[in-house]
């Protein structure tokens, strides 16, 4: 196996002021036991105890930086300057690997492929298990597979140095899902690997902001895909939304006709 200085993987994990969820993604990232992880740590100056926490993990932690910042996307662009491994992985505080053999699996799996990919889980803020990801991934990814937005979780996507986009910092809450458009754009062959990567916790800034991240996601779909497909995509999710709802009323007024019927009989 390559060795720590010429690693297989890097890991970025960015965060701020979340020093106890950091702890929990580093003792994950420990857990994995593997020789062939490039750990980078990128904190945006944190004012909680997150420094005390990094002093205190330096045996997992390979290299980090502890800076003012122009947000995400960018402490996640400093990461990649700083990572040395053969594939990247995002693995943000909070979030963890589903089990400790994750990353030795992909490692074993990964056939040179430019994307490695797999399932996610939802968690609630302690960690605990909340639900699926709700989304069914394809056996191949490629740029088709992103017309409806982003169908793999961010934090399930190991990609190859050499095929990974920067971040662009014009989007401030959809630039995962332009970046790993750009990144497929530049890959010549994905792997699906049939396993659960990664729990990560809901409630991210897309979710906060969810008026500005449709908008920022029809910019990069639109843009890729045409205007008019987009439009013809996202109908479907009002469209589903609609049915669902118009069939839980029938369900309701059927309920009640039968009960209704029953008192009438009885």
């Amino acid at each position: 196996m390559t060795e720590r200085s010429n690693p297989w993987l890097s890991i970025i994990t960015v965060c701020l002021n979340d020093c106890n969820n950091l702890i929990r993604t580093l003792q994950s990232i420990r857990d994995q036991q593997c020789d062939y992880i490039q750990l980078i740590l990128v904190d945006g100056d944190s004012s909680d105890t997150t420094k005390t926490v990094i002093h205190d993990h330096l045996d997992v932690i390979t290299d980090w930086i502890s800076e003012k910042d122009q947000g995400l996307y960018d402490a996640m662009n400093k990461g990649m300057r700083m990572a040395k491994g053969e594939y990247i992985l995002f693995l943000n505080a909070g979030d963890v690997f589903h089990h400790a053999q994750v990353v030795s699996y992909a490692y074993t799996q990964h056939s040179r492929a430019d994307i490695l990919y797999g399932d996610a889980i939802f968690v609630h803020e302690d960690g605990s298990y909340k639900s699926p990801r709700h989304k069914v991934l394809p056996t191949t990814l490629d740029l088709r597979s992103f017309k409806n937005g982003m169908v793999v979780c961010h934090q399930a996507l190991f990609v190859k140095s050499s095929v990974a986009a920067k971040y662009d910092l014009n989007y401030k809450i959809a630039a995962d899902l332009d970046w790993v458009i750009r990144s497929i754009k530049q890959s010549r062959n994905t792997k699906y690997l049939g396993i659960t990567v990664c729990n990560f916790q809901a409630g991210g800034l897309s979710s906060r902001r969810r008026k500005s991240a449709l908008l920022e996601r029809w910019r990069i779909l639109s843009r890729e895909f045409g205007w008019f497909e987009t439009m013809r995509s996202h109908l479907i999710i009002p469209l589903k939304f609609v049915l669902w709802k118009t069939n839980s009323i029938l369900k309701i007024n059927l309920y009640s006709t039968t009960l209704d019927t029953n008192r009438h009989i009885a």
